[in-house]
């Protein structure tokens, strides 16, 4: 078998994952047995794309793909860890205790590239400092002296990496950054033959090395990404690895994703990028929309499926905030803008009200969102022995409840009365929300920042160009950075692309 590298550039939605499946299923087919072909990725998500991907196109068990992995995944494994092992949010407490610095994140560094810090600790922001610092390979004083701006005290940094170093060694303690660097000493990767390294654009300085050792055995190694949409630079993530990867270079040409008028405005993003690799791809067969709008109360929500991507997590909540006061219904995060619970209980209320029966999990649920003296008498709460005491099985009526188990008010009273606990701002939102008849569980909108996006998809797409002062003093000195996030954040797009007016003097010219 003569070696085969390359490196396959996929702009987006021109069916990167497909393409690397395709190749898997080609070694498959000239006798590579599943379990000597690596596959690893930057994150899980597309981990799991790829080993679902071979195993419904090709039938291939999972079992059979113990190589189909994150590379931290892959370094956990090989070292032998038990989770028992890996720092974690008490130890971080502990750390934070010591040195007096607060964890509210749990010390972990996924902040976006402007190191927006929203829920988050001082512990926190320094601590992806010095994870930074490591990814890069670069000294912790090169980091700080790169974080001018962003007021770190070289003397307090230095104490909180002191002490959480003394902390791992006493309580023999190990963190991921110590999982690679353990790896790349060892000089031991798996023995297969092909190597796949998807999302190649993201991995850090030290994950190269990682995948030097993987690409000392295999004869296939095959390396699939885009430069263009190398937004993960503020996690060490060194683009000029990847495109240095192999000598040969494949483009695919043809978005499945992206509409004409949206692909247009792409192009007048990406181009700004000085030392990219040049791609020329085509947008798939449909005009699709590009609008442009003042007030976010203008778009077009009330129909499809929607995201909204601004730059910060700071942001997107400002705008969360503005669809929340006008009742429309949101998910960030994967979480509904109404809490599911809360919702439940409303509407199993208004159920038991209409004489349906609810079971004992139901009840109690809808008993949380109660005063108790108000709703129900004392002693019968959610947790209370009688409650917790029922059959599982038992179907109970609202007449039930009141002879058995303690309930004070009938099915006169709507749920938004019934239900005490839920503060009236919530109430009111939620009233308003329920006017608009969308899907509470479910929600057609999404309000997101565009690094969670990113590998992403929707028919319509919202892009806000506010920058914080933060990722507007990056866009000054390192516009690339920019480039790349808004370039991202407008190929998104299935269907139409939807442009907010910049509503600040710090944006990004879309």
């Amino acid at each position: 078998m003569t070696d085969q590298h390359e490196t396959i550039l996929g702009p987006p939605g021109t069916g990167k994952t497909q393409t690397n499946s395709n190749k898997i299923r080609g070694c498959i087919e000239r006798g590579i047995a599943p379990d000597r072909i690596a596959c690893v990725s930057f994150t899980r998500k597309a981990a799991k794309e790829s080993r679902e991907r071979v195993c419904g196109d090709w039938g291939v068990d999972e079992r059979d793909m113990p190589y189909f992995q994150t590379l931290h995944s892959m370094a956990f494994k090989a070292g032998g860890y038990k989770s028992d092992d890996v720092i974690g949010p008490k130890d971080m407490r502990e750390i934070g205790d010591a040195v007096g610095m607060s964890f509210d994140n749990k010390g972990k560094a996924d902040f976006e590239s402007d190191f927006d810090t929203l829920g988050a600790g001082k512990g926190d922001f320094y601590m992806s400092q010095y994870h930074l610092s490591r990814s890069k390979g670069q000294s912790l004083e090169e980091t700080h002296r790169q974080l001018s701006d962003y007021n770190v005290d070289w003397s307090e940094l230095k104490r909180l990496v002191s002490a959480y170093k003394d902390y791992k060694i006493a309580r023999h303690k190990i963190d991921f950054t110590d999982m690679i660097e353990n790896f790349i000493k060892s000089d031991q990767g798996p023995d297969v033959d092909a190597l796949f390294v998807d999302e190649a654009q993201d991995l850090s300085t030290l994950q190269w090395s990682m995948v030097d050792v993987l690409r000392k055995k295999p004869r296939i190694q095959v390396f699939t990404g885009d430069d263009d949409q190398a937004i993960m630079g503020f996690q060490g993530a060194d683009v000029n690895a990847f495109l240095n990867a192999t000598k040969k270079k494949t483009v695919l040409k043809k978005s499945y994703r992206l509409p004409r008028l949206a692909w247009e405005e792409a192009q007048k993003i990406v181009c700004r990028i000085e030392g990219r690799a040049p791609k020329s791809w085509s947008p798939k067969d449909k005009e699709g929309e590009v609008y442009f709008h003042q007030n976010v109360l203008d778009v077009p929500l009330h129909e499809g499926k929607w995201c909204l991507m601004a730059r910060t997590n700071r942001i997107a909540s400002q705008y969360a905030k503005i669809l929340r006061e006008d009742g429309w219904v949101y998910s960030r995060n994967g979480h509904p803008s109404i809490p599911i619970k809360t919702y439940e209980a409303l509407h199993d209320w208004e159920e038991w009200c209409k004489g349906e029966p609810l079971t004992p999990t139901k009840m109690r649920n809808v008993y949380t969102f109660m005063n108790v003296g108000e709703g129900y008498v004392r002693g019968f709460g959610p947790r209370s022995k009688g409650m917790m005491g029922v059959d599982p099985g038992e179907l109970i009526f609202m007449a039930d409840a009141t002879e058995k188990f303690g309930l004070l008010i009938d099915n006169t009273v709507r749920w938004h009365r019934a239900l005490g606990k839920i503060d009236m701002e919530t109430r009111n939102y939620v009233l308003n929300a329920l006017s608009r008849k969308d899907n509470v569980k479910n929600p057609r909108i999404k309000v997101s920042t565009i690094h969670s996006m990113k590998g992403g998809e929707e028919d319509n797409i919202l892009v806000v160009p506010d920058l914080s002062f933060a990722a507007h003093r990056e866009y000054l000195t390192n516009p690339a950075t920019e480039h790349r996030a808004y370039y991202v954040a407008v190929t998104r797009t299935k269907d139409s692309l939807h442009i907010m007016l910049p509503q600040t003097s710090r944006s990004y010219p879309i």
